[in-house]
């Protein structure tokens, strides 16, 4: 029973840190770039690591320790998984107001566009036919084939 509480703790812990694979690099308005909000940096994962292997360590001491050395390494153990837990929450906080940021940034594209659809529309219709379109998609295939590059790369 122990070790399947330890084994939920640490995921609950590293879940969020690896449901974080889509990435951006677009900075948002805070200054920081969007994908230290999707994907906590190598800092922040190299802590979670660390608690991780603090935690294993402590559960083998727990199960080796004597009853009255128990409370004392539960408790070591409780704050560490406390720290992580308060640590994940703020993270979470932060991606959230983000993520807010860029939907506003989104909503705002979006007005702009519509008040002058025709206009959007007919400008559209040009790159197609010049063959801009083609040639950005182009770009940005490229680019977005760079990025995941770039984020399997740091997920290694």
């Amino acid at each position: 029973m122990k070790k399947i509480y330890i084994i939920i703790c640490t995921l609950f812990l590293f879940v969020p840190l690896a449901l974080q694979a889509e990435q951006t690099s677009q900075p948002s308005a805070s200054g920081r770039p969007l994908s230290f909000m999707i994907r906590p940096d190598k800092a922040q994962r190299k802590l979670a690591k660390k608690r991780s292997k603090q935690i294993s360590r402590l559960v083998k001491q727990y199960r080796k320790a004597s009853t009255e050395q128990k409370a004392a390494i539960k408790a070591q153990i409780e704050q560490i998984v406390s720290e992580a837990t308060d640590e994940s929450m703020a993270w979470m906080q932060e991606r959230i107001a983000a993520e807010k940021e860029n939907l506003s940034q989104w909503e705002r594209k979006l007005q702009e566009r519509q008040a002058n659809l025709e206009q959007v529309k007919a400008q559209r219709v040009e790159e197609i036919l010049s063959g801009e379109a083609k040639r950005r998609f182009k770009l940005a295939k490229k680019r977005w084939k760079k990025e995941i590059r770039d984020l399997k790369k740091s997920m290694k």
